[in-house]
Parts: structure tokens; C-alpha cells; sequence
């Protein structure tokens, strides 16, 4: 069984397994089964098929492989996993899989899984259980681990990155690894057998922006003194219904609180920029009480990926002009979620005194 949040990666490594399994066959006791469902009936019927195929033998003997693929109906949804009628057949499910007949191989792929039910308590039992999970890119640090993944799935394809070329795709993609994979697909027809090497331009005018890459895009055009664009970009978000405060702090916020301690890492600590490596061990060798200033990961060392970035942006830009920076952002932000003053408006100022 293959699951998680991680939708791509599970439906990946069911096929991988699906087809190692069916290799050398002679397919006639290969089924693949549509796992979706719209109603709890709907279903019954689907996991009721499932076991019959289970149950009977490959019509001229040897090996037979069943793909229960994208089901969706073991969330917790009143057609799913909440239903007594979709738990009743499950338990048919588990007691037919506890009794393969010899030769016989089962493989499942779905998304989202009601870990308390006895079906999925009980299937480690019986079965060879395994969970993707999507990078969580509401904390620091998530961006070098989508780098990592997508110079591993770039791998297959012959494909490298420039520095800026990476850093530009981590931020436009999803962490989905299905967008990931869609997304360097895209780039490997486009630059054809001749060119492996891919650069900022490529991932500009190949790779689409997500609602994450919005964000990003923001603070790109922050970084780069683009009132206009950053305006346009903030004006498109909240007309498609975005808070003015979730702007603030995922895009604007992140954006110049790095700047600021990418700056005074390099004034007060004279801190290596050329060199990520170089970079990442300065950092690490900062006295703890030094460290308390800068953004952490979950690991409790600094997001050393995000500062080298900022820290490449910085430019002209002065620690005193940085701090200033910081502190207009923190009125802002008391003033969308204090004050009657228009959001838009207070978000507008704030641009042009960042750009300025």
C-alpha cells in the first residue's frame, strides 16, 4: 500500500511496483482498478470487485497482479472511511488479503488514509505499508529539501541547474513531486537533446508559477526594487481573494527579515557570500547566542539556504536601511490586523518604502 499527502510519489512507486510485479507475465492476470469513488455505495462496489479478482485464480495459471489505484474512500468522509458500509467491505478486503491464493499480488494507491480505522491498523499486518508526505513549506528550511528533490528527479533525465536557475524553480513549483516531475519533463523536451543544462531564462519561460511561486514572486520583485511589479502582483492576490496579513507574512515579512540578517551577517560577522558551502559552515560555527537571531529550521540550526539567497540580493543595501525596512513591516502588520485602514492601501505604502 502506497499513500500520503504526497500524491505523485505514491501513484510513482505503485507503478514502479505495479510493473515490476507484471514483468515477464503474460498479462492476462494483470488488472488495474479505478479506485475513485463518488458515493459510499459506489464504493462498496469498487472494493467488492477488487476482492472477487483477488479470490480467483489467473485464468491459465501463474502469477496474477491487482492495481486498486487512487482510491479514495479511505479519508475520514461520510462515503469513506466514515461509512459502515465502505468499513464493512474494507474488513472483507483485509480478510481476502490475509488469504492470497499462492501467486497472486495486490498493490493499492491513495492519498489521504483514517489512520484510525481497524483496516489500516491491521494491514501492516498483512501487507508492506508505505507513506509519502509533501515537504511542509510552512517551515524554515523547506527549500533546500525541494532543491535536493529536484536535483535527485532531475537525475533520470540528464539534467543539471544553474544556481539561480534552481533556486528560481524551487520557488515556482509546488512541493507536490508529480508538479516537480511535470515541470522537468516540460524542461527536457524544450531544451532537447543537445543542451542538459538549465538556466534561469529556461525555468522563466518554461516552468508555471504556483500560488506558492506568487509568493515568491513577490518577494523577487522586492528584492529587486520592482515597485510596479510587486504592486501588480499583490493587487492580483487579493482580488482573487487572498488576506492582505497571509501576504504580509508569507511573502513580505520572510523576504526582509532575511535581508536584514543576510546584512548584518555580512557587516558584523563577514560572512563568505560567494560560496554556498562556505556560507552554511559560517553560519553553523556562530555562537549560539548569535544564532538566536536568525531564522531556524525545525532542526534548530539556521536556514542557511534562505539567508544565501538573500544574502546574494542584498546588493546596495544598508543595515541601517534593512532595519528600517523591518520595522515598517512591523507597523504595517499591526495596522492590517489592528486598525480600520485599507488594506490594500497600507500594503501599497508599504512596497514603495521597501522599493524605494
Amino acid at each position: 500500500m502506497f499513500f500520503g499527502s504526497d500524491e505523485g510519489a505514491a501513484g510513482s512507486a505503485a507503478l514502479k511496483k505495479y510493473t515490476e510485479l507484471t514483468a515477464g507475465g503474460d498479462g492476462w492476470g494483470d488488472e488495474m482498478i479505478d479506485g475513485s469513488a463518488a458515493t459510499a455505495d459506489e464504493a462498496v462496489d469498487i472494493i467488492n470487485r477488487t476482492v472477487s479478482g483477488l479470490q480467483m485464480f489467473n485464468m491459465f495459471g501463474g502469477r496474477k497482479v491487482i492495481w486498486l489505484k487512487g482510491a479514495n474512500f479511505l479519508a475520514d468522509t461520510p462515503s469513506g472511511a466514515r461509512s459502515e458500509a465502505v468499513q464493512e467491505a474494507m474488513e472483507s478486503l483485509l480478510s481476502a488479503l490475509e488469504n492470497l491464493p499462492a501467486e497472486t499480488f495486490f498493490v493499492m494507491s491513495c492519498m489521504e488514509v483514517d489512520k484510525r480505522r481497524s483496516f489500516f491498523k491491521k494491514l501492516g499486518n498483512v501487507a508492506e505499508v508505505k507513506e509519502f508526505t509533501k515537504i511542509d513549506i510552512s517551515k524554515p528550511g523547506w527549500e533546500s529539501e525541494v532543491a535536493a528533490l529536484t536535483i535527485r528527479m532531475a537525475k533520470p533525465h540528464g539534467l543539471s541547474f544553474d544556481n539561480n536557475a534552481l533556486d528560481l524553480f524551487v520557488q515556482r513549483v509546488n512541493e507536490s513531486t508529480r508538479q516537480i516531475a511535470n515541470e522537468l519533463a516540460k524542461l527536457d523536451v524544450y531544451l532537447g537533446p543537445e543542451r542538459r543544462r538549465v538556466t534561469q531564462e529556461d525555468v522563466d519561460l518554461m516552468v508555471a508559477v504556483s500560488r506558492n511561486g506568487v509568493i515568491f514572486e513577490i518577494s523577487r520583485a522586492i528584492e529587486q526594487s520592482n515597485c510596479r511589479l510587486a504592486v501588480r502582483l499583490i493587487n492580483e492576490q487579493l482580488e482573487h481573494g487572498e488576506q492582505a496579513v497571509a501576504i504580509m507574512r508569507a511573502a513580505i515579512v520572510p523576504t526582509v527579515r532575511n535581508r536584514f540578517c543576510a546584512r548584518l551577517l555580512i557587516d558584523s560577522f563577514g560572512v563568505d557570500t560567494s560560496n554556498y558551502r562556505s556560507f552554511e559552515s559560517a553560519l553553523n560555527k556562530l555562537l549560539p547566542m548569535d544564532r538566536k537571531m536568525l531564522p531556524l529550521k525545525k532542526d534548530g540550526t539556521p536556514n542557511a539556504y534562505a539567508l544565501f539567497n538573500a544574502a546574494r540580493t542584498c546588493g546596495k543595501l544598508t543595515l541601517r536601511k534593512a532595519r528600517k525596512d523591518l520595522q515598517a513591516c512591523a507597523t504595517a502588520d499591526r495596522q492590517l490586523v489592528s486598525t480600520q485602514l485599507d488594506d490594500r492601501d497600507i500594503l501599497h505604502k508599504l512596497i514603495v518604502s521597501l522599493t524605494a
